[in-house]
């Protein structure tokens, strides 16, 4: 299969941003930010299931906790012929000449049949030799599998000098999982170096590809020469570093040419990539360096986000969160219509600061624990009573009168699917395992939903 490759004359196209007046939702709203004098970021009430929690656990075999090596960034996890696949930034720790936890990288990969324990297969794509895009560094990789094949996007540093600026994003692609892989000649993106003021004028960073709208829209964090506006460093150490937005270039193909949105940037905050398929939209988690860290948000378009709820985030105590850092969803190919099933789990990374050889990282699992709307708040909001929790045997549900219930189990399945009507005699879920499960009411008045716990 031979794939397009990139020329000068695709360099200067994905290096421009095009000039607009266009702004996007996320731009309207930090200029009403700056206006207003502060950045009083508004969460809405009446959407809980967009209200997420999470829990954490360590991994096992290969994968399991150990200073001596860095694993940090990992890419989607993609089920393939019965095994789980995830891709991931791999480093020593005390590497000879190493700078940084992202310098001295390669990609590896690891495969595992439960999703917990793990065993690594090795490198998947090694640095390119000296002269080459990534000579110095091939890390923070994401995977996307359309029409049989497989593709890593990735950063990618030439020098030490680039390793926190000009970074590029590349793609190598594959036949199977496994590879070999196959490098494109040239970076598909590359910063908006020639601008006077860029969100993305010193790099671009964490590429993540889906198939949206018949196109194929490449998202990916840019870092400015901004001045941060309500940094979410400020109000955690009380003295402000930096502001990342999240912008996306749209190709035609899944090699490209990508151009560059007009709409960019598309979010005010997001220290990593996290998207997903969300109904007929798509939805997104933004984690920290800007105004709106911890929220979940969503777009019909995928260029207009609205801010939906938001993620458990202690933000006097972040290191006390489970929120998902670098987060690498389970792709799953199941579909339903939870808003948020597309981050029921999947692997994230861990900094440590202190090791046996420094600084270093490590990947762990997530699993979203539920919706942080309590059954008080939803007979508060909604006056629906529902009982008992933890439950047995029957879930009660009384004062709801018209639409629908869905319940799920914790990996946003539908199991139950009821109108009003059928609920008189309460939902029996005698026969299911213990543990997690959400409900989910869908009204003429909005869509709100819960977790119950199954004994």
């Amino acid at each position: 299969m031979k794939l397009k490759l990139f020329t000068l004359a695709t360099f200067l196209l994905t290096a421009t941003v095009m000039f607009s007046q266009t702004k996007s939702a996320a731009t309207l709203r930090l200029e009403g930010y700056k206006s207003s004098g502060n950045c009083n970021v508004d969460i809405p009430t009446d959407n809980p299931e967009w209200n997420l929690e999470f829990k954490v656990n360590n991994l096992t075999g290969d994968l399991a906790p150990n200073d001596y090596y860095t694993r940090r960034d990992p890419s989607s996890v993609l089920k393939v012929n019965g095994k789980y696949y995830v891709w991931y930034s791999y480093s020593l720790s005390n590497g000879a000449g190493k700078v940084s936890p992202w310098d001295l990288n390669d990609l590896y990969y690891a495969t595992s049949t439960d999703g917990y324990h793990w065993t690594e297969q090795g490198v998947a794509i090694a640095r390119g030799p000296e002269g080459s895009y990534d000579h110095r560094s091939a890390f923070t990789t994401e995977v996307f599998h359309h029409n049989n094949m497989f593709y890593l996007v990735y950063q990618a540093s030439d020098t030490v000098t680039n390793l926190n600026s000009n970074n590029t994003i590349a793609m190598a692609y594959s036949s199977s999982a496994d590879g070999p892989w196959t490098k494109l000649e040239d970076p598909i993106l590359y910063p908006s170096s020639g601008q006077s003021v860029a969100f993305d004028k010193n790099a671009v960073h964490d590429p993540c590809i889906v198939y949206f709208n018949n196109k194929f829209y490449m998202y990916f964090k840019g870092e400015g020469n901004e001045s941060p506006i309500c940094s979410y460093d400020t109000q955690i150490w009380g003295t402000s570093y930096k502001q990342v937005k999240w912008g996306v270039a749209i190709a035609d193909n899944v090699t490209g040419p990508y151009v560059k949105s007009e709409y960019n940037p598309i979010t005010n905050t997001g220290h990593e990539v996290c998207v997903w398929h969300s109904g007929e939209g798509l939805g997104i988690m933004l984690h920290q360096d800007g105004p709106e860290y911890g929220t979940t948000q969503y777009s019909s378009d995928g260029l207009n986000f609205e801010i939906m709820g938001q993620v458990d985030f202690p933000l006097k105590q972040p290191w006390n969160s489970t929120y998902p850092e670098a987060a690498g969803l389970y792709r799953s190919e199941s579909s339903n219509s939870s808003p948020v099933s597309g981050v029921s789990w999947g692997l994230s990374h861990v900094l440590n600061w202190r090791g046996t050889y420094g600084s270093w990282m490590y990947i762990r699992r997530f699993d979203l624990e539920g919706y942080t709307a309590g059954l008080k708040d939803i007979k508060k909001l909604y006056g629906v009573n529902i009982y008992p929790n933890p439950v047995s045997d029957i879930i009660n549900i009384d004062d709801f009168d018209s639409g629908k219930v869905i319940l799920y189990n914790a990996n946003g399945i539908i199991l139950k699917e009821l109108n009003a009507s059928q609920i008189n005699n309460g939902i029996d879920v005698s026969a299911y395992a213990s543990g997690i499960y959400y409900l989910m009411f869908k009204t003429e008045k909005g869509t709100y939903g819960t977790k119950v716990v199954k004994n």
